[in-house]
């Protein structure tokens, strides 16, 4: 999806996108939202084989397809519980997710137990990143998987959260580079009918929460990058946390790739005009 246009009028207006290998396509916002209202609940196990609208799978992330996981779980999952949901993990996860128990390590353990899916999954993505303009970041997320595949977790982790920072920045495109301006934009509420860019960003409400050990503060149930960077709690570093932590950098630099092959997408057509 290289280039969005909204028009005015919205039950009438038009979203645009171009693809330069299939040409022009476009669609209006009541047909997006007609689709997600089919589409974000589809189970192929109920529904059978279905042939998608194309504009749908540019404006849902492709392991959302046939989650039945509602935009508003997926949400939960990612704002309250600091999961990533954009890229990884699989739609079987997902729902695995959205099915347990609502307390955090109830989440932590559905992770656990994918985590050999996870893994696998994240090298999947991450071999779909190669834009030179990333070449630094996607080393360094070549080399967290491989502690990772190593066993070491804890490493992997670390590694994982140092790297985010500034990758965060770039892709957020914020003016107010602090850790307060990435946890507002965690916060942010989706875009009704265009959500996929958000909720790559909204693990960052609870992953840049306040955390000051010198204050006296408990420990965050959520993974803490302050904890892990500045106080370095090992028992925060658990399995499921280090599994998330691995999985956002996987997402981010995903989101990264997207915005890379957007932004030379833009340059190709305004170089033809």
């Amino acid at each position: 999806m290289a280039d969005l246009g909204l028009a005015r009028e919205e039950d009438e207006q038009m979203t645009t996108y171009a693809d330069p290998g299939a040409g022009r396509h476009s669609a209006s916002i009541s047909e997006i939202r007609d689709w997600a209202k089919a589409w974000d609940t589809y189970d192929p196990e109920v529904h059978g084989s279905q042939v998608m609208p194309g504009f749908y799978t540019a404006a849902r992330h492709e392991n959302w397809w046939g989650s039945t996981v509602s935009l508003e779980q997926l949400l939960d999952l990612a704002q309250v519980h600091g999961i990533p949901v954009a890229w990884v993990p699989d739609r079987d996860v997902l729902r695995q997710l959205a099915a347990a128990g609502p307390t955090h390590d109830e989440k932590l353990a559905v992770l656990v137990g994918a985590e050999e899916e996870i893994r696998a999954l994240c090298h999947a993505r991450l071999d779909e990143c190669h834009d030179e303009w990333l070449t630094a970041e996607i080393a360094a997320g070549h080399k967290a998987l491989a502690a990772w595949d190593d066993g070491h977790r804890e490493a992997a982790a670390t590694l994982a959260i140092a790297a985010l920072e500034q990758i965060l920045y770039t892709l957020t495109e914020a003016e107010d580079r602090s850790h307060g301006a990435l946890r507002q934009i965690g916060r942010q509420k989706p875009n009704s009918y265009l959500p996929a860019r958000q909720y790559v960003f909204a693990p960052l409400a609870t992953l840049f929460a306040r955390y000051y050990p010198e204050r006296n503060d408990p420990l965050p149930d959520n993974l803490s990058r302050h904890a892990v960077l500045h106080h370095l709690p090992l028992d925060h570093l658990s399995r499921g946390h280090c599994t998330v932590a691995i999985m956002l950098l996987v997402s981010v630099l995903r989101q990264s790739q997207e915005r890379a092959q957007d932004i030379r997408d833009d340059l190709m057509m305004a170089a033809a005009d």
